[in-house]
C-alpha cells in the first residue's frame, strides 16, 4: 500500500491550515499592540493633560505655597503673598498629593505617604486638607517626562518655612552647606519626593510697585525694600472719609480705578487714607465706625490688588492730643493691623498732626502705648508717628526718640505747606536726619498751611528736591474736588478716576508733575 498521503512525522495539522495559523498569530500581536499602545496613547495622554502647581512666597514667614488652584493663587497673592511662577506641572491623574496645615503654627506640609498623613493628622496642631494635586511616585525613567522634586528639611525652623520642595538640583545639594540666612547644616536632604512632567516656569516681571519691592523697612533714616535698596514713597492721601462736597462724598475716591490712574498715570506708588476722628461725623465723633472701616478695608484691597502701598491714617486734628481718644485708637489699630497683618504693603500713621500745645514726651508715651498693639499682631509693620505743632517739631523727636522694639521700622512725620513752611522747616529736617531720625513727609501742600491761599511751586520743588535727594518719602494733600488751593480735582469736575489734565487744577497738575519726574515717567 503506498504512503503518499500520509501527514509527515510530528506535524500537528495538515501543510494546508498552516497559513489559518499565521494570520491568527498576526492576529494577536496587533491585538497586543493595539492594546499596549492604548495604554501608552492613554498614559501619554495624562502626561499631555498636565496641570500647572502655582508657586507663591510669603514674604514675612519664608515659606513657599505650592498649589494647582488658580483661585487660592490669585487670593493669597492679592493678600500678600508673592507669585513666583509654576513651580512644576504634573499629571491630571496618577499619585496624590496629600496637603496638611499646622494651625499653631501655620506651615504647611506636603507628602505622598499615606502613613505621614495619617500620623500627622493624630498630632496636636495639623489639619488634614486634602488632596491638592497628582505626581508620579516612581521613577518613569524618561528624562522628557519626569523631573525629579527634592524635599528639604530645615532642622532649626520651628514655625514655617520647615520644608522645601524645588526641581533645582543645585539648591537641594548647596543648601545644607549653608546659606540663604540659614548656617551650614540646617537644611537636611529628604531625597526626591515624587515626579513632575514639566520644568520650573518663571512668574512674568514684577509690574507693580510691590511685586519688585516687596515688604518695606526702615534702615538707619531710610526706607529699604526687601532687598535692601533704598526705597521713597510718593502718592496722594485722601481728604477725609466721611466728608462730602459738591455733591461727592470723599470715600468715593477710595476706588481701584482713581488708585489706578495714580499709579499708571501719575507714577505713584502709594496712597494715604485719612480717616478723621473728629470733623464730619469722624470716627469719634458720631461717624459709623463699621461704614468707615469698610472704607478703608476697600482702600487697602485695591491698594493691594495693584500691587501699591497704602498708608492708614489715624487722622487727629481739631483734639489735638492723640490721648484724647487713645481707647478709640487702641480698638481700631488692634483690629486693622489684624486683619491686616499678612499685607506687607500697609503702613500705620498713628497720629497725624498733634497740634494745641501738645509736647513731645505726650504724643511719645501715646507712641510706646499704640505701637505695641500693632506689633502684637504685625510685628514688622512700619509706624508713622506724627510730631509736636502739625508734625513740624522734627527736632524734639529728634531729641528724645523712641527706642527698643517700638522704636525700629517706626518713621517720624514732618508736614509741610510751601507758602508758609519755608528755609526754616528745611533746615531743621536736614538738622533732624543728621541726627539720624527717620523722617516721612506724609502730607504736604503746594500752598498755605491753611490748606488754601497762594500756590507756591518754587518752595515745594525745593522741599521735593531736598526729599529726593535724601531719600525722604512724601505725600500730596489731597485727592478731592474740594474748593480750595490744595486739591487736586477741578471743582467741577465729578470724575472718579481717569482724569485729564485739565481736569486738574494747578496744584494737581503740579503735583503730577513731579510725581511722573520721580517715577521716570
Amino acid at each position: 500500500m503506498t504512503q503518499t498521503n500520509r501527514p509527515a512525522t510530528g506535524s500537528a495539522r495538515p501543510a494546508s491550515h498552516r497559513p489559518l495559523a499565521l494570520v491568527t498569530l498576526v492576529l494577536g500581536l496587533l491585538v497586543a499592540c493595539l492594546a499596549f499602545g492604548a495604554r501608552a496613547a492613554r498614559a501619554d495622554e495624562a502626561l499631555d493633560a498636565s496641570v500647572p502647581v502655582y508657586r507663591i512666597y510669603n514674604r514675612s514667614t519664608g515659606e513657599h505655597l505650592l498649589t494647582a488652584d488658580e483661585n487660592e493663587k490669585n487670593y493669597q497673592s492679592s493678600h500678600g503673598w508673592r507669585y513666583e511662577g509654576i513651580a512644576f506641572r504634573t499629571p491630571a491623574t496618577g499619585d496624590e498629593v496629600y496637603r496638611l496645615y499646622n494651625t499653631a503654627t501655620h506651615d504647611h506640609l506636603y507628602t505622598t505617604d499615606a502613613h505621614e498623613r495619617d500620623v500627622l493628622s493624630t498630632e496636636n496642631g495639623w489639619r488634614y486638607e486634602g488632596v491638592k494635586f497628582h505626581v508620579i511616585k516612581a521613577d518613569p525613567g524618561n528624562p522628557t517626562t519626569a523631573y525629579p522634586v527634592y524635599r528639604l528639611w530645615n532642622t532649626l525652623n520651628k514655625g514655617v518655612g520647615t520644608h522645601l520642595w524645588t526641581l533645582d538640583e543645585n539648591e537641594y545639594q548647596t543648601l545644607p552647606q549653608g546659606g540663604s540666612g540659614t548656617p551650614a547644616g540646617a537644611w537636611k536632604q529628604e531625597g526626591v519626593a515624587w515626579y513632575a512632567t514639566g520644568p520650573f516656569e518663571a512668574a512674568p516681571k514684577p509690574s507693580t510697585p510691590y511685586d519688585t519691592h516687596g515688604a518695606l523697612s526702615v534702615r538707619g533714616t531710610d526706607i529699604v525694600d526687601e532687598y535692601g535698596r533704598k526705597f521713597q514713597l510718593r502718592g496722594m492721601s485722601t481728604h477725609g472719609l466721611s466728608f462730602t462736597e459738591e455733591g461727592v462724598p470723599f470715600k468715593d475716591y477710595v476706588n481701584r480705578d482713581a488708585f489706578q490712574t495714580l499709579r499708571d498715570d501719575w507714577g505713584a506708588n502709594c496712597v494715604r487714607l485719612a480717616m478723621y476722628t473728629e470733623s464730619y461725623m469722624g470716627y469719634c465723633n458720631g461717624g459709623n465706625k463699621e461704614e468707615l472701616k469698610g472704607i478703608v478695608r476697600r482702600g487697602v484691597n485695591a491698594a493691594t490688588d495693584l500691587g501699591m502701598y497704602v498708608i492708614i491714617d489715624w487722622h487727629i486734628l481739631e483734639n489735638g492730643n492723640p490721648t484724647a481718644r487713645e481707647g478709640d485708637a487702641r480698638e481700631f489699630f488692634d483690629q486693622m493691623s489684624r486683619e491686616f497683618k499678612d499685607h506687607g504693603n500697609v503702613l500705620y500713621e498713628i497720629c497725624n498732626e498733634p497740634n494745641g500745645g501738645v509736647d513731645w514726651y505726650t504724643i511719645k508715651g501715646y507712641a510706646e502705648r499704640i505701637i505695641p498693639v500693632i506689633r502684637a499682631n504685625d510685628p514688622d509693620a512700619i509706624v508713622i508717628v506724627g510730631t509736636p505743632e502739625w508734625s513740624q517739631r522734627v527736632d524734639s523727636a529728634a531729641a528724645d526718640r523712641i527706642w527698643g522694639p517700638s522704636g525700629e521700622n517706626t518713621l517720624y512725620a514732618l508736614h509741610f505747606y510751601a507758602n508758609t513752611h519755608t528755609q526754616w522747616l528745611r533746615d531743621r529736617m536736614n538738622a533732624a536726619l543728621d541726627a539720624g531720625l527717620p523722617i516721612f513727609i506724609s502730607e504736604f501742600g503746594t500752598c498755605d498751611a491753611s490748606g488754601n491761599g497762594g500756590l507756591n511751586f518754587g518752595e515745594a520743588q525745593q522741599w521735593l528736591d531736598l526729599a529726593n535727594r535724601r531719600n525722604v518719602s512724601w505725600m500730596n494733600w489731597s485727592l478731592c474736588l474740594k474748593n480750595e488751593s490744595a486739591s487736586a480735582i477741578q471743582p467741577w469736575c465729578k470724575k472718579l478716576s481717569g482724569w485729564e489734565t485739565w481736569e486738574l487744577t494747578d496744584s494737581g497738575n503740579w503735583v503730577r508733575g513731579a510725581m511722573r519726574a520721580a517715577a521716570g515717567l
